[in-house]
This record gives structure tokens, sequence and C-alpha cells, in this order.
């Protein structure tokens, strides 16, 4: 019986790093998730005020400081995914001591990124409108590719330094964008007598939070928007109501990848192209 437990628990602790590290993953694309978006908005907000609006200025360090605190944090996840990443054969013991001293700076990161992000959300409320006010009245030129599905409808997106492959049927458009090592996947399909209301339902997420609307999304007549992770990838997904039923699209990005494009604008565009 000692030597059964003995080659068993190897297993065992093999068994317990692969939870944790599904835990971090997790955990690690909803605080991508958290940074890419307030990015966004410090660099909205750091565009206004290098044109001048200095009234913003309090705004801008504000999101700044609360950029620095989630980055931290979203630093500590990786380096403890590394630790469990680096010896796939390495038992949870002999990482103990590394993953405890990981636990305890990720736990306090935990507490005050939360009040981080209590404190910007009157911020971000209050300058996201300004920042969409902004691009509104001065798009930059944007080269563009055009892209066909098999349904017969069509898209123009952005022109980016990866490559798109088309797929899908009449009722469903996918899109896939491959650059470097990742990948992401944009569909759109429609849930024929179904409500958005119904769809928002489904996703039973439980990290899921609602996406702020931008200039390419705000005049789309979405229902609902929100962001969530899944098994190390970021998802958006949206739903627009029409009279066949709910038209529901999905952006599955990858996470903990440097200089990822924004691929926002075909999303909004696949939901256009919907009757």
């Amino acid at each position: 019986m000692l030597a059964l437990w003995v080659a068993a628990a190897p297993v065992a602790a093999d068994s317990r790093t692969r939870e944790l590290a599904k835990g971090y993953e997790k955990e690690l694309a909803a605080c991508e998730m958290r940074v890419h978006g307030v990015e966004r908005v410090t660099a909205g907000a750091q565009a206004l005020v290098d044109g001048g609006q200095h009234q913003y200025e309090a705004d801008l360090a504000a999101l700044r400081a609360g950029l620095v605190e989630l980055q931290a944090y979203d630093g500590e996840l990786t380096a403890t995914l590394q630790i469990l990443n680096a010896d796939s054969s390495a038992s949870y013991r002999s990482l103990e001591r590394k993953l405890d001293e990981q636990d305890n700076k990720i736990r306090k990161l935990r507490q005050t990124t939360k009040k981080v992000l209590e404190d910007l959300a009157p911020v971000t409320s209050r300058m996201i409108p300004v920042i969409n006010a902004r691009v509104g009245s001065a798009a930059p030129v944007v080269k563009r590719v055009h892209i066909q599905f098999a349904s017969g409808r069509a898209i123009e997106a952005p022109l980016l330094a990866g490559t798109y492959r088309t797929l899908g049927t009449d009722a469903t458009d996918t899109v896939e964008y491959a650059e470097g090592k990742g990948s992401a996947t944009i569909t759109t399909k429609l849930i024929a007598s179904a409500t958005c209301e119904q769809q928002r339902q489904a996703i039973a997420a439980a990290d899921a939070t609602d996406v702020p609307a931008t200039s390419a999304t705000q005049s789309l007549g979405l229902a609902w928007y929100i962001g969530y992770a899944r098994s190390g990838r970021r998802l958006r997904a949206a739903c627009r109501a029409t009279k066949a039923g709910a038209v529901i699209a999905t952006l599955d990005e990858p996470t903990g990848v440097s200089a990822w494009p924004e691929l926002e604008a075909v999303l909004a565009a696949m939901i256009a192209a919907r009757p």
C-alpha cells in the first residue's frame, strides 16, 4: 500500500499544478481584458490632453496610475504561470514555496486592483463619450481589405499585418485572423425566433462584464456587449435584435500576445452586414 501511495503521489501533485494553472490562466485572461480596456481609454485621454484639452489632465493621471496597478497584477499572474509551466513534470511540492510567494503578491493585488477599477469607473464613464466624439470627428484613413463570405455578405476590414481566412455557411459568417503565433476567430450567426435576453442568459460566465461602447459599436443598436475569459482566451460577445431573431457576434482572441491588433472593427462590420 505504501508503494502504491508513493507511486500515486506525483500524479496527484501534477494534477494540482494543472488545476492551479487553469485557474491562473482564466484570471490572467480577465485581467488582460481589463488592462486592454484601460489602455484604450488612457490612450484616448492622452490624445485629448496632447490636443490641448488640459482639463482632462487629472483624469489622465488617474488612468495612468490605475493602469500601473493593473499591469502589476497582470505581471504577477504571468510570472506565476511561467513557474507552473516551466517544467511539466514538476510536482506541486517542489514549487510550493515559490507559488506561496506569488500567491501572497496576487492576493494583495486582487484587492488593490478591485479598488482601482471601482475608482476608475466614473473616470472611464466620463471620458469614453469625449474620446469617441474626438475619434468620430477626426477619424484617420485606414486601408481596407474586402472580405466575401459564403453567405453572400461582405465587409471591408482593416488591412493588418496578419492574414484573414473566411469560413462559414449561409447562416454563419466566420473570419479567422492569424498573426505570428496567435490567431483569433470572429463569428456572427442568426438564432431564429430568439431574443437577445435569452441569449444573454445562456452565457453563464461568472466574470462577464459590460464592454464600453466605442465609435465602432455605438451605432449598431446592440442589446448587450460583454467580455469574459475562457481557457486562456479573451472573448467578447454582442447581440442585436432583428425581425428574424437574435444576431449573435463573438470575438475570440488569444491572451498573452504582445502588440495584438484591435479586431473590434471587424466584429462591428460583420454585425452591420446582417440585415
